[in-house]
């Protein structure tokens, strides 16, 4: 989920730092072998983007078939989309301003990875994030019959009384479906 989480910054640098031209100073063009060569940080990182969607979609569809009874009974539930706003606005929109032209500036860059994977590991963010919209998930806040609080990933749509499935993903969090075998 952590790096998952990234895919859009991860878009952003590979078009950051594609190399474009194709045409030399003599007026010969690049063979793709070159033009690759050229690119290959932006490959790889949109490499990566298509492995993590994979294994994402690949894990979600696995963890939403668990077998057994369901996990909570839903008291109330209430949605957390303003979580989307708000990681677009703090890690997406500065990252576009961000420089990659040398060294340093891919440093700083790898820094700010660092730190934010630093907040969002000591924090539930790191389920919140555009990539799972993109995936038509949404994230909610989940209170049971006990009163207890979760935060829920999910497609379905839920009612107070609904009796979920699903698997915990962390402290609190789980990736939830609708229970079939509802009484």
């Amino acid at each position: 989920m952590f790096l998952l989480a990234y895919t859009p910054i991860y878009i952003i640098a590979a078009l950051k730092t594609a190399y474009t031209n194709i045409e030399t100073s003599n007026f010969n063009y690049l063979c793709i072998k070159e033009i690759a060569s050229y690119n290959l940080i932006p490959l790889c990182l949109l490499g990566l983007t298509i492995i993590l969607s994979c294994y994402f979609f690949i894990y979600s569809r696995l963890a939403l078939k668990p077998k057994g009874n369901p996990i909570f009974i839903i008291k109330s539930i209430s949605p957390q989309h303003k979580e989307y706003v708000t990681y677009l606005g703090t890690y997406i929109l500065p990252f576009v301003a961000l420089e990659v032209n040398t060294i340093l500036d891919m440093i700083a860059v790898v820094f700010m990875f660092l730190t934010i994977g630093f907040i969002f590991s000591k924090t539930n963010l790191i389920y919140t994030n555009p990539t799972l919209a993109f995936f038509k998930y949404d994230i909610y806040e989940v209170e049971d019959s006990n009163g207890n609080k979760y935060d829920c990933i999910t497609k379905d749509i839920f009612l107070p009384g609904d009796r979920p499935k699903g698997l915990k993903l962390g402290d609190k969090t789980f990736i939830i479906s609708q229970w079939k075998n509802k009484n």
